[in-house]
């Protein structure tokens, strides 16, 4: 039996698949049930000719339940994936809508997803609404799974109209209980047919390359740029572009200086692009500006900084102490940064060891402690990746030892406990990719992060297209450019492994990333409203685009520490010359951009059909023929 707002259709209609009806005071539904991959598209309609308030709970009731059952083994024994994500503290966020549970009593699993365009009857959506399994106790004790308001008052009102209800749902026998991985993968599976993967494409955008030697020249910008205790580095946001004060800061952080550094690096040697030399040796200095705090072989990420500033958020010092600075020591040949790596990876090695690996999201170097309750467990992924990247410099096994014992940790936990910010998973993700046996782990870290994605558009901010970017952190409800583009970064490694590709959902991660790559000009100037824009330095990127939940767009400001993304971009989005005469909503996917692996890759490129008809792609090498939703794998002669 399935439930919609208060009117419920019953086994026998869904059978027959013949539309249901039913009418009362000041009101009439109907319900069309339409086949499609595997599973069911359920459309109410609600014609209310008066002023209606109701509970809009849309629930799939799976079966009765015992008292006995549910306080004992009956809930113990199941398997449930609730949605959206939620960060440590439990506060949900508003990424992919979809949930699982599987019914040991009935060896059953019950698959749903709501596409988050079809809740506009929902003005602050998932602030209000969760989805998860049900309990119910009266009038007759049952349990079920479903979309479910989550606010002390449950009851919407709803004024006079016609109101439009939307889900899919699929049952399967599944005779042995599915480990929360195995769930995930599943769900997946499951729903990724129904991502629309045709990208929403801006009448002559320009390529990511041009866009990159424009945003080259804005980090040239004294708005760019703040002096502190005798050193110059980039400001976290563009002076002049925030409307809540962010640009206001007295200095600078490291993070910024790296996330533009890095593939400002591997942009320069990829282009020759002389204009970055400049710009390179300025960031550089700024960077060595940071000394490691002795004796916590720790480094911050502020600047200036005192040697009793040994507090941290541990993202910050994993992702940048442990990965992006190693890269920058090796593509520079500097022995210094090389050795303040080393050390700082020490450090980590330190807390890894105290805490078995389950990091927490807060804590202080000095003597390596946790601060606060919660666990940050999948920043773990990080350090996996630092230990790799260290192995690689150095020929020292048990750096591989370490990352092996961290990720084995993090496999333990339940893929919910692991969502903070996405990047950290697809860092997990490729930290797992050396690994023998290790390929379906290497596609669980990939699932998760597609977990914290955008399926969906939202009608309430028809400026921009949100399909394929990433919730920028569990729980904060808007998509960001910085962790959008790290997301795939590690894509391009990760697709370039011929072992791996088998286990991986290749054709979603390629939709995925040519929906982003389409509809990331949203986060610039010159592609959003002119009543959001705000200062100078127009290819900057914004921090935040508004979202049903959050209803803020450029109000943060122009993040520098997001500006390195363009150039990961240019990289990642680059169109191979001996294919001709592409059609903008193709993709190109370049596999040689490098993400742990020292080593450099051949040029190959991943070529995808988003298109529902085949297509016919021009190739000096040969002309392919794309089936749809298809992917081949192309290289240089």
């Amino acid at each position: 039996m399935i439930q919609i707002a208060q009117f419920f259709i019953s086994n026998e209609q869904l059978t027959s698949g013949a539309p249901a009806h039913g009418e009362g005071d000041g009101w009439h539904w109907a319900v069309q049930f339409t086949p499609a991959h595997g599973g069911t598209w359920i459309d109410a309609t609600l014609t209310a000719s008066r002023e209606l308030t109701l509970n809009p709970a849309q629930i799939v009731w799976l079966g009765a339940l015992d008292n006995l059952n549910d306080r004992q083994a009956h809930t113990w024994r199941q398997t449930i994936l609730r949605a959206p994500t939620t960060n440590q503290g439990g506060l949900g966020g508003n990424d992919l809508p979809a949930g699982y549970l599987y019914d040991h009593a009935t060896h059953t699993e019950t698959i749903v997803y709501f596409p988050p365009d079809s809740l506009q009857w929902s003005p602050h959506r998932f602030y209000e609404l969760t989805l998860r399994e049900v309990i119910e106790y009266r009038p007759t004790p049952r349990y079920g799974l479903g979309l479910v308001p989550n606010t002390p008052n449950p009851n919407f009102t709803f004024p006079p109209g016609k109101h439009h209800f939307r889900f899919w749902y699929k049952q399967s026998p599944l005779e042995s209980t599915p480990d929360p991985w195995v769930a995930q993968r599943r769900l997946i599976d499951a729903v990724a047919p129904l991502l629309d993967p045709q990208p929403t494409l801006i009448p002559d955008a320009p390529t990511w390359d041009e866009l990159a030697h424009s945003t080259l020249s804005d980090l040239h910008n004294e708005a760019c740029w703040i002096e502190a205790s005798g050193k110059q580095g980039l400001r976290a946001y563009v002076k002049g572009s925030s409307a809540i004060g962010r640009d206001e800061q007295k200095g600078f952080e490291l993070m910024t200086q790296l996330d533009v550094l890095l593939p400002l690096l591997h942009w320069r040697e990829r282009t020759g692009a002389a204009g970055a030399d400049s710009l390179i040796e300025r960031l550089l200095d700024a960077v060595r500006a940071y000394q490691i705090i002795d004796p916590h072989h720790y480094l911050p990420n502020h600047y200036p900084y005192q040697p009793t500033d040994t507090f941290m958020d541990t993202w910050y010092f994993y992702e940048n102490a442990l990965v992006k600075l190693p890269w920058v020591a090796h593509l520079t040949g500097d022995s210094d940064l090389r050795q303040t790596f080393l050390t700082a990876l020490d450090g980590a090695r330190e807390f890894g060891a105290k805490t078995r690996h389950l990091l927490p999201l807060f804590a202080d170097a000095k003597g390596w402690q946790a601060r606060g309750s919660l666990l940050n467990a999948g920043v773990s992924g990080m350090f996996a990746a630092g230990c790799w990247l260290a192995y690689q410099m150095t020929d020292n096994v048990n750096y591989m030892v370490d990352a092996r014992q961290a990720l084995t940790t993090i496999m333990q936990l339940p893929p919910h406990q692991l969502t903070h910010e996405p990047q950290q998973l697809s860092f997990a993700a490729a930290a797992a990719g050396p690994y023998e046996g290790w390929e379906d782990r290497v596609a669980d870290f990939v699932n998760l992060a597609l977990r914290m994605g955008y399926w969906g558009k939202d009608p309430t901010v028809p400026f921009y297209d949100p399909r394929g970017m990433f919730q920028a952190c569990a729980s904060l409800c808007y998509p960001a450019y910085k962790e959008n583009v790290e997301t795939i970064w590690a894509w391009s490694e990760l697709l370039n492994q011929d072992d791996l590709r088998p286990k991986l959902p290749v054709s979603l991660m390629a939709a995925f990333a040519n929906l982003q790559r389409c509809h990331n000009y949203a986060f610039f100037d010159p592609f959003l409203p002119e009543s959001m824009r705000r200062g100078p330095c127009p290819y900057i990127p914004y921090e935040d685009l508004a979202t049903a939940e959050f209803t803020h767009t450029a109000k943060l400001g122009k993040e520098l520490y997001g500006a390195g993304e363009v150039f990961w971009s240019a990289l990642l989005f680059s169109r191979p010359g001996f294919l001709t005469d592409l059609p903008p909503d193709v993709l190109t996917f370049a596999l040689d951009v490098p993400c742990l692996s020292l080593e450099r890759a051949p040029r190959r490129w991943l070529v995808y059909n988003p298109r529902p008809t085949a297509l016919e792609i021009r190739s000096q090498q040969g002309d392919l023929l794309l089936e749809p939703h298809a992917y081949h794998i192309v290289g240089e002669d």
